[in-house]
């Protein structure tokens, strides 16, 4: 099959040398097992000002209908001068009662004055109560840990992933970074949905919830010292906006885009996007190579995957690899070898001696030597 799956753009050399310090190398891990959840949030859901108003406009109805039942019921109270109560006797005898001030100056004195103020108010203060705990709790203490967590995540942050989007592509990008031997720690999910972030965290990451186009959220996720960021959003004009985003804020960081449209490519290129991956065009391909074939397909995902058979490796010559011939490597076979940003195939170019500094693009077994076949 001569399809191409992943288009890498042409870059100059300096950026292919300074690629090279940002591979992932994929080495054979034992099953991986999910650690504790991780979840970081760090900006609300809805903004401050309009959670604050909702609860107080909560709590304003709460002391309204506390008055409106204490008003309808205003002969079983009394004061002290044992005069009938007015309305503002009432409205204040609600507002010291919810707010368990409680002078004693204006008390029930029939038994469904005592039962609406034990059953009705009670629990109506308790209500208004855990709002007031949880306003506080909300925006005081957890902005505090919340700010105490982020300062800590920044300054542990280096050589990370950025993963921007949560979706289908992002999920199985991470869940590949980590087969394939990725620290949890060193990977970071931006995502605007509460839910995929939880998911996400539920596999180790650091999850940060919001817009990942914004340059303050990209800026907290710390790209600048990012190893790479993998833009997997659903919308292609979103990822050309995210890319453009990214390069203003790390113009150095190595940035993966998956695409749905091929036509994008040009966009991207311009954008600043360094492996652009059409998912659509993979598709397509896989699809119409599964016509003619039955073990092509299967070959292939068993290839790319960390946890199959054979895997697909780009990596620095070894030691022992250096001056021999490319079709001569033991244990892994030479597809292809970069030397000062020049490819050369096994499919175009003939075997040639491997040098020191030179990249090689190998498949090998996952297996380790001697391990029996199954």
């Amino acid at each position: 099959m001569r399809a191409q799956f992943i288009e890498e753009v042409r870059v100059p050399t300096g950026r292919r040398n300074l690629a090279r310090r940002f591979r992932l190398p994929r080495r054979t891990r034992p099953p991986w097992q999910p650690p504790r959840a991780r979840i970081l949030f760090t900006r609300p859901t809805n903004p401050p000002h309009r959670v604050l108003l909702q609860r107080l406009y909560f709590v304003a109805g709460l002391c309204a209908l506390a008055f409106l039942v204490l008003y309808f019921d205003r002969n079983g109270l009394q004061d002290a001068t044992k005069q009938a109560l007015g309305v503002i006797d009432v409205a204040y005898f609600t507002m010291v009662t919810v707010m368990t001030i409680g002078y004693g100056d204006i008390v029930p004195i029939t038994a469904r004055a005592r039962l609406i103020v034990a059953f009705f108010i009670g629990p109506i203060r308790i209500i208004i109560w855990f709002v007031f705990l949880g306003t506080a709790y909300q925006f005081v203490i957890q902005r505090a840990i919340e700010e105490f967590h982020m300062s800590r995540l920044q300054k542990q942050l280096h050589d990370h992933v950025v993963v921007c989007g949560y979706g289908l592509s992002g999920s199985v990008a991470v869940r590949e970074l980590l087969e394939s031997g990725v620290n949890p720690e060193s990977i970071v999910v931006i995502d605007q949905h509460q839910a995929a972030l939880e998911a996400a965290t539920a596999l180790g990451v650091a999850g940060l919830l919001g817009d990942p186009s914004r340059e303050d959220m990209l800026q907290q996720a710390q790209v600048r010292a990012a190893k790479a960021v993998i833009i997997a959003v659903s919308d292609d004009p979103t990822a050309i906006l995210l890319t453009l985003s990214v390069r203003n804020v790390a113009p150095t960081t190595k940035v993966v885009v998956r695409i749905q449209e091929h036509t994008f490519q040009r966009q991207l290129r311009q954008a600043g996007a360094d492996v652009i991956v059409s998912s659509t065009k993979i598709g397509g391909l896989l699809l119409a190579d599964a016509v003619q074939s039955r073990y092509l397909v299967p070959f292939i995902n068993d290839l790319l995957s960390a946890r199959g058979r054979v895997t697909l490796v780009e990596r620095p010559a070894a030691t022992h690899e250096i001056g021999c011939a490319t079709n001569a490597v033991a244990g892994a076979l030479v597809v292809g070898l970069v030397r000062d940003g020049t490819m050369m195939s096994f499919y175009e170019d003939a075997p040639c001696t491997i040098d020191k500094g030179d990249m090689l693009i190998v498949i090998q077994s996952t297996r380790t030597p001697g391990t029996a076949a199954e």
